[in-house]
């Protein structure tokens, strides 16, 4: 557990992938855990999340769902806190709109996420988030 616990989540997604093949999937439970402590409001964390779990089993259902359960928390909470009153979520730059962007597409295509509900987002950039 050592080594994940100071490893920085954009390593995650490819040491999920070597777990997956390589390693009998057997470091789940402390990737799992590592997405537990990171922080899940900033959107490039998401991004990690969402291809970690794009590299994990889903026979391996308790550690998949466990991740896709976190990711749906954490972009709720992200859309609400983004979300303006005329229907629009605001991010404070292109970056951050691609991410969200992506993150969405993804978790929709693999159905972390409903497409139905997440398909016709209007995504615009300004102020401070």
């Amino acid at each position: 557990m050592n080594e994940l616990s100071n490893m920085p989540l954009s390593q995650l997604p490819s040491y999920a992938e070597r777990d997956t093949k390589f390693e009998k999937k057997a470091h789940y439970s402390q990737i799992v855990a590592r997405f537990q402590k990171a922080d899940g409001s900033q959107i490039q964390n998401l991004v990690y999340l969402i291809d970690t779990i794009g590299q994990m089993s889903p026979e391996i259902y308790e550690h998949y769902r466990s991740l896709q359960d976190l990711f749906r928390q954490n972009i709720r909470s992200l859309l609400e806190r983004i979300r303006r009153p005329d229907g629009t979520y605001l991010v404070n730059s292109d970056e951050e709109r691609q991410q969200l962007s992506y993150c969405l597409e993804k978790a929709c295509a693999d159905r972390t996420l409903l497409p139905e509900k997440y398909h016709d987002l209007h995504i615009i950039i300004g102020g401070n988030v």
